[in-house]
């Protein structure tokens, strides 16, 4: 039994119309069908898997293009594959966050595009970014901001050195360039957040955590500082 909600997308053929959904399985008449004509395999199919099918179905030379060319024909063929794939559990599983399902229903990381044959493309990132906003500075700079360009990031980052005093202002600039300041919380301290702070040392570090969104550049600008240097290094992660 197919379980969970399914949908047909073919053209209407014997009784079965183009866009039914079943609910919780299939009248036997439709499981009859999916034994004997390939092409119904292809194009009745769980309902989360509807978008990528349909992008496969205006992908000439994929097995869902021809299911549904061969449909629309009038031309079904006798099924040589058995119905296995549609049937297949992993296409029902319950989803896994921050995954998908391919049409193969194989569990993926989120597909950004599809290569020429309609398969999934995934792009596959690095873990963490390791950002640098200021190096062992030892005077007020602006120093090396961070500005992310394929997606929003949070930046967690650390406040070291041995400056005996020091005070480091946040701030965001959006697409007009103008730096503002923006509110950033405390990694160790709920209580604690604000556009600066005039701590942090290699005795005593100090962690900090901002959005930036893609567009967007972040910067931990030093105003003043003296008695050493002061580090500002994180990770930024999508």
């Amino acid at each position: 039994m197919i379980r969970n909600q399914s949908i047909y997308i073919g053209p209407t053929y014997k009784g079965l119309i183009q866009h039914q959904v079943f609910y919780n399985g299939i009248p036997e008449s439709v499981y009859r069908l999916l034994q004997e004509v390939g092409p119904v395999q292809r194009l009745l199919i769980p309902v989360h898997l509807l978008p990528t099918i349909r992008k496969r179905m205006k992908m000439a030379g994929t097995q869902e293009y021809n299911a549904y060319q061969t449909m629309q024909a009038g031309k079904p063929q006798i099924n040589d594959e058995g119905v296995k794939h549609v049937m297949n559990s992993s296409y029902f599983d319950t989803p896994v966050p921050n995954k998908q399902y391919n049409s193969q229903g194989q569990l993926i990381n989120p597909a950004d595009s599809y290569d020429s044959d309609g398969a999934q493309k995934v792009r596959i990132k690095a873990a963490a970014e390791t950002v640098t906003l200021q190096n062992a500075a030892t005077a007020a700079g602006n120093g090396t901001p961070f500005a992310p360009e394929d997606g929003n990031y949070t930046l967690t980052f650390e406040i070291t050195g041995t400056s005996t005093s020091r005070t480091v202002l946040f701030e965001l600039a959006g697409p007009s360039g103008q730096y503002m300041p923006v509110t950033t919380f405390s990694v160790t301290d709920p209580t604690k957040f604000g556009p600066q702070t005039t701590g942090g040392n290699n005795t005593a570090p100090e962690s900090w955590q901002v959005e930036v969104p893609a567009g967007y550049s972040f910067r931990c600008r030093i105003s003043a500082v003296t008695g050493g240097n002061v580090t500002v290094k994180g990770k930024a992660v999508t």
